[in-house]
């Protein structure tokens, strides 16, 4: 018989109950959830280090994106009918995390520009962008890429499709 460890985990509210809303609606337990999760992050992570040097793919991520604070006589109607409250001027600001990691996204991708083929920026939301990066080159400086963006706070979650380039 299989030996089993059990651990412990701490997700914020709403992650866990879409998790379990997800799980549900699947009919599988909530450990065989966590074990597919974790086999498929390994598989992503650990697969493409065995094939060749050459690859191609697309880094996505995901991330929020909060707003500049303004006064009222900044705030305007936005085409979709919320209220949009930027000035699009030049003026000090005291930048948060989100737009922190956005100059930070930016240097950390002029970094690797001798990988990246093209970006494509998508507002999804107000509030969430995605962010789609096609690469091409060496694996260990597209995995060194993947890893640099992961490190950023606003990043709400990654995708990391690679595969041999040389593949005939």
């Amino acid at each position: 018989m299989e030996e089993y460890k059990r651990f412990t985990i701490s997700l914020p509210q709403d992650l866990y109950n879409r998790f379990e809303e997800f799980r549900n609606k699947l009919g599988i337990s909530r450990s065989d959830a966590i074990r597919k999760a974790m086999h498929l992050f390994m598989v992503q992570e650990e697969n493409i280090s065995v094939v060749s040097e050459n690859v191609v793919g697309c880094i996505t991520i995901m991330m929020s994106h909060k707003h500049l604070e303004s006064t009222p006589e900044h705030t305007h109607e936005h085409l979709n009918g919320f209220e949009h409250d930027h000035e699009y001027s030049s003026r000090s600001i005291y930048a948060n995390v989100q737009q922190t990691d956005e100059i930070l996204k930016n240097e950390i991708q002029h970094h690797f520009h001798s990988i990246i083929i093209s970006t494509m920026h998508v507002h999804l939301e107000y509030e969430k962008c995605l962010e789609i990066i096609a690469v091409s080159g060496p694996y260990k400086d597209v995995k060194n890429l993947k890893d640099s963006l992961q490190r950023l706070k606003s990043i709400l979650s990654i995708g990391f499709f690679i595969i041999d380039k040389d593949i005939t």
